[in-house]
């Protein structure tokens, strides 16, 4: 058998960081919506091959950037162990061997969720091959591999606190078109929050106005409430970033923010074509390793805009 799923990337629309709480997290009020970068997951059972006990996976493969690990770190990998689990809790038969593959289409490291988009594509492909296990159980298991795994498995437009892993939907009217920059050098999220709570930065936690934006739907509304407490402390560390953004303005985008803990800075155009225009400009400077044009929410059926089976097909 052979299993097909897909997952989208996100982009915070507003990201207000609170203080950090007792466990090491900071208190989260954000909004997620989805951008039409895709990451797809093959899962491939190895019909000559039962495992009893430990991981299924026998292997795993990417096509696409390098340093994406290969392992049991792998998000995806993480995934399927965690849902088998869940499936061996109840009953011990034992299940066949499988090989996963990812095709990546989010850039890596780049702060839009390319490893969670992983993780909730695996769910559903492992749901879809021993399941059904329930969407409880399916956001359950999420959250615990990481803050953005249950946006990415359900998609839209969500308000998230908590870590982000607490979801609520949110109405959004328009279409958004972007440039996403991504930078040739990773940025730690970790050393981001650090940065962030030493400068003693401003919470920014009501998201009145960002929903008022949504509601009229026009990208110069969005453009006057995008907000990211992150920004000061990820332009602190990577003070080189501001570049990107002024180079952005001056190509024609509306407004520029870092997306998430960052180094990828998104920009807000005015349409699809400006936004291909803006990417092709910086392109052209050689701003950034790469540029990748987008849309925000990604469109079309319920069912489709998170993590989705795209064919299940039997050897």
């Amino acid at each position: 058998m052979r299993i097909t799923a897909r997952a989208w990337g996100k982009i915070n629309l507003h990201l207000g960081v609170g203080p950090a709480r007792e466990d090491g997290y900071h208190e989260l009020v954000t909004v997620f919506q989805t951008i039409d970068l895709a990451e797809t997951i093959t899962l491939t059972t190895l019909e000559d091959e039962l495992v009893e006990e430990g991981s299924v996976v026998k292997q795993l493969t990417v096509t696409g950037p390098r340093g994406v690990p290969t392992g049991p770190d792998n998000l995806a990998w993480r995934a399927v162990d965690a849902l088998v689990e869940r499936r061996r809790e109840r009953d011990r038969t034992p299940l066949l061997a499988v090989d996963l593959h990812i095709t990546k289409g989010i850039p890596v490291a780049g702060g839009m969720a390319g490893g969670s988009a992983d993780a909730a594509a695996a769910l559903r492909a492992v749901d879809a091959w021993i399941g059904p296990f329930g969407e409880e159980t399916l956001l359950e298991v999420a959250a615990e591999l990481g803050s953005d795994v249950p946006f990415c498995l359900l998609g839209g437009t969500k308000l998230g606190t908590g870590r982000g892993e607490q979801l609520v939907d949110m109405l959004s009217r328009g279409t958004y078109h972007w440039a996403l920059v991504v930078s040739p050098k990773g940025l730690s999220t970790p050393e981001v929050f650090a940065k962030f709570d030493e400068m003693s930065l401003q919470s920014t936690m009501d998201v009145t106005p960002m929903s008022q934006a949504l509601l009229d739907g026009s990208a110069g509304a969005l453009a006057e409430v995008l907000e990211n407490d992150l920004a000061p402390a990820a332009l602190s560390l990577r003070p080189d970033l501001r570049k990107t953004q002024l180079a952005g303005l001056r190509a024609g985008a509306l407004t520029t923010m870092v997306s998430g803990s960052g180094p990828t800075i998104a920009l807000l155009c005015d349409d699809a074509q400006s936004a291909r225009d803006v990417a092709d400009a910086l392109m052209e400077e050689g701003i950034g390793l790469s540029v990748h044009p987008a849309t925000s929410p990604v469109p079309g059926p319920a069912k489709n805009r998170g993590a989705h089976i795209v064919s299940i097909e039997s050897e």
